[in-house]
Order: C-alpha cells, then sequence, then structure tokens
C-alpha cells in the first residue's frame, strides 16, 4: 500500500508541490485554486474498504462537491469516474459533511491507464470543475496500482 500513497506526490511542478512522510500533499491547479490531498486505505466495517483519495479545500471559501464523482483522464480517448464517497467523512449519523472536504475511490481502474500518458484530474466543487494535472510519477503509480488489481 506504500507504493499508493506515491499516487500523488508531486502531483504538479516540482517546485509547487510538497510532500512529507505521512502521505499529506499541497495541490495547485495554477489559478488560485489549492487542495490538500491523501491517498489511503480505508477499513471499515461500516464502509466498503479500498484504497481513497481524500481532498481538503486550501482556498477560502472554496467547497467540494458531496455528490458527484471525480474524473481522471489521460487526455486521449479514456476517462475513469471515481465514486464520491464523501459520506464517509461524516462523524455521527446526523453530522453534516465538512464543506470544504469530500473523498473518493480511488480502487482499480478498468481499463488500466496507459504508463507514460499525460492524466489529470477533474474535481467538482463550488468554483467550477477544477483541473490538475499530474506528474509522471504518479501516472505510473496509477497503472501500477490498477495492474496489480488486475492480478
Amino acid at each position: 500500500m506504500a507504493a499508493g500513497l506515491l499516487f500523488l506526490a508531486p502531483v504538479f511542478n516540482p517546485a509547487s508541490a510538497l510532500a512529507d512522510d505521512t502521505g499529506n500533499w499541497y495541490l495547485d491547479d495554477g489559478s488560485g485554486h489549492q487542495l490538500g490531498a491523501v491517498l489511503f486505505e480505508r477499513s471499515d466495517i461500516n464502509a466498503p474498504s479500498g484504497l481513497r483519495l481524500r481532498l481538503n479545500a486550501e482556498t477560502a471559501g472554496l467547497k467540494l462537491d458531496h455528490v458527484r464523482p471525480m474524473v481522471m483522464s489521460d487526455g486521449g480517448q479514456r476517462a475513469w469516474s471515481l465514486d464520491n464517497r464523501s459520506k464517509e467523512l461524516l462523524g455521527a449519523a446526523n453530522g453534516a459533511i465538512p464543506v470544504g472536504s469530500s473523498q473518493y475511490d480511488a480502487g482499480c481502474l478498468d481499463p488500466i491507464p496507459a504508463d507514460g500518458m499525460a492524466m489529470r484530474i477533474t474535481v467538482p466543487s463550488s468554483a467550477g470543475d477544477l483541473t490538475f494535472a499530474l506528474a509522471p510519477g504518479q501516472v505510473q503509480t496509477i497503472h501500477s496500482l490498477s495492474q496489480a488489481c488486475a492480478n
């Protein structure tokens, strides 16, 4: 699973992406929208297990969508829809999902993304759909994780 944490480090250009040993990253779309992100393994008896991508708004007033999926695309013909799992962020049955956070199912992608292709993620938010380019290392990790799931 440690390889999965490499998925987002660094997601944008190396100067603007910071990574630490905990798997947390600072993401910037170049248009003033910033997110914190973490990729982790969910193992809760009350929710489906598997890889999750959690995003947290770092830009004041930015609200992340709790319903729509996040889309990952390869710049060509392929796109993958990652189910929105933001309801897993509820602290209590009557609680509210934090407006600045969202969570997505980051499990196996089918078909497996081609290694070496340019990829991006599109995140629904109150500022519209925000797009972030993935670095070659993240693309390789996505390819490797999806390939491992298929085997």
